[in-house]
């Protein structure tokens, strides 16, 4: 072989070795933030109630961005743009999933578009049917606080039944929409969230799961509630 051509194949490995690390993982995370260019987009996972970095991208120019990280099992984390106010992005992955975030720089955390694996599909659809009944809550309190302002009991009371019945319908939903996922970690996860200081829920809702979920970090948190003494 020629010598002329040795440096021209180190290289070409040199850049394939380094290709292959940058692209390594068993989760991507991919997507644009419209306005963005200049900024520090970081990958954060929860660890013992604190958020730990694990990956992060200076932005120079580019609204669009690319994360190859390693997961060990489904869990929640995020997206996070520190220079914007409220700057963090939810998302739930898995192991071998793909995950696509839109969002604009001005409104980083408010409202993004987040598609992924099955566990986030199911979370676009709880979020969504949250916020139509958070903001019907909050509608009816402040027609109540305001008709007992006024003195209008009977109204205030008229209204106070039908925030129980609003409240009551929440949760119903909780329970069915986690009965429906038990196949999946983000039923564990909806019901550490919606249902903490509910013991009995709890052991109602992890006697549910299928065994895989079991295992799973969030199944885990719930079997150390239900032990508690």
């Amino acid at each position: 072989m020629s010598k002329k051509f040795i440096p021209v194949i180190i290289l070409m490995m040199m850049m394939l070795a380094c290709s292959k690390t940058k692209k390594s993982g068993n989760l991507v995370v991919e997507g644009t933030v419209k306005g963005l260019r200049l900024g520090t987009l970081k990958i954060k996972e929860f660890k013992n109630d604190s958020l730990v970095n694990i990956d992060s991208i200076k932005v120079d120019g580019h609204e669009k961005f690319e994360f190859h990280t390693n997961i060990k099992e489904p869990q929640v984390m995020v997206l996070e743009l520190p220079e914007v106010k409220n700057g963090r992005i939810l998302f739930f992955a898995a192991p071998k999933d793909t995950i696509h975030i839109f969002a604009y720089v001005e409104s980083f955390g408010i409202n993004p578009i987040v598609n992924g694996g099955p566990n986030q599909v199911q979370k676009n659809e709880f979020d969504h049917i949250m916020k139509q009944f958070n903001n019907e809550e909050m509608d009816l309190f402040k027609a109540k606080f305001e008709a007992a302002q006024q003195h209008l009991l009977k109204e205030a009371d008229s209204l106070g039944q039908k925030l129980t019945r609003l409240q009551r319908k929440r949760r119903l939903y909780t329970l069915n929409f986690i009965f429906r996922n038990k196949d999946k970690a983000i039923a564990p996860y909806t019901a550490l969230i919606e249902f903490h200081n509910n013991r009995k829920a709890l052991d109602t809702i992890y006697k549910s799961l299928t065994q895989p979920v079991k295992k799973s970090m969030y199944a885990k948190q719930i079997k150390q509630i239900i032990h508690q003494k």
